[in-house]
């Protein structure tokens, strides 16, 4: 994600040029910017509280049951 904007400061940076805050476009780009990296933030959390979840012991419920049948061979 810090690629992607990476990339995109690249190719449109020379709207806002060396000083950004003289550009009209600059707080329009740091705002969709800092919203962008937000919501990464809250995915990636979002992601490690579902997998604390999932290691975790104590919140795993057993939804299933599994019952094994052998099968005795007789012995020759």
């Amino acid at each position: 994600m810090i690629g992607a904007l990476a990339r995109f400061e690249d190719h449109f940076g020379h709207l806002w040029d060396k000083e950004p805050d003289d550009s009209p476009i600059w707080d329009t780009w740091e705002y969709t910017r800092n919203s962008i990296l937000n919501n990464g933030n809250k995915q990636a959390r979002a992601a490690i509280d579902d997998i604390k979840k999932y290691l975790s012991k104590n919140t795993i419920s057993s939804k299933y049951t599994y019952k094994l049948n052998f099968k005795e061979e007789n012995n020759k």
